[in-house]
């Protein structure tokens, strides 16, 4: 009978058989890889909570700012009247004063009483109201101020005698035409002027 041999010690892996070795490699890498894919899982888990209690968090944050915030204002839609309004307004911001002041001053004479200047922006035309004792003195008169600057010509649009005035003057409404380049200064600063406070105004009430 042949003896049973019984090794106590354990036998050191570089001493196992190449089929042995092997199956414990195996058997050592589907452990990392398990443990591996375990830790991954629990990383991935952890990190979906995370976005999904962020977008929760974000979520509130803008409802509660949509509730703090008022709603915004309708912005003011100017009826035309007011556009024009406004237009004139600045136009008689815009108007050349200085330049129209030197022209009548340089014009002025004791035989006319200068009642009344009105720019018509729009038109490019000063409009006045004066006094002469004399036609022809009314003539030389709008003729003189025609031909100096800021102006191009002056014609008369209606004339009469004042009854109520002992001296029975005649009266007389005249339009002074504004020379191009004065005209076109005044206009372009109309128009940029508008329009500046124009969209003040509005800006104004949305706020």
């Amino acid at each position: 009978m042949q003896g049973l041999r019984i090794e106590f010690v354990e036998t050191p892996s570089w001493r196992l058989p190449v089929e042995a070795r092997a199956q414990q490699i195996l058997t050592a890498l589907a452990a990392v890889v398990l443990f591996g894919g375990v830790f991954v899982s629990v990383q991935w888990l952890q990190l979906d909570r995370e976005i999904d209690e962020a977008t929760r968090a974000i979520a509130v944050e803008r409802r509660q700012l949509a509730a703090r915030t008022p709603p915004p204002r309708p912005p003011l839609l100017l009826a035309e009247p007011q556009i024009v309004a406004i237009n004139g307004i600045v136009g008689q911001l815009n108007t050349p004063w200085p330049a129209l002041l030197d022209g009548f001053e340089g014009v002025a004479t004791p035989d006319i009483a200068l009642l009344q200047i009105e720019p018509d922006q729009r038109r490019r035309v000063v409009k006045g109201v004066a006094e002469a004792k004399t036609h022809q003195q009314m003539l030389d008169y709008l003729a003189t101020l025609g031909s100096i600057a800021p102006f191009a010509r002056a014609i008369v649009s209606k004339q009469e005698v004042n009854e109520k005035d002992p001296n029975r003057p005649l009266r007389f409404l005249f339009e002074a035409l504004l020379h191009d380049s004065a005209a076109a200064g005044s206009q372009d600063a109309d128009t940029g002027q508008a329009a500046s406070s124009a969209s003040s105004a509005n800006a104004g009430v949305a706020e």
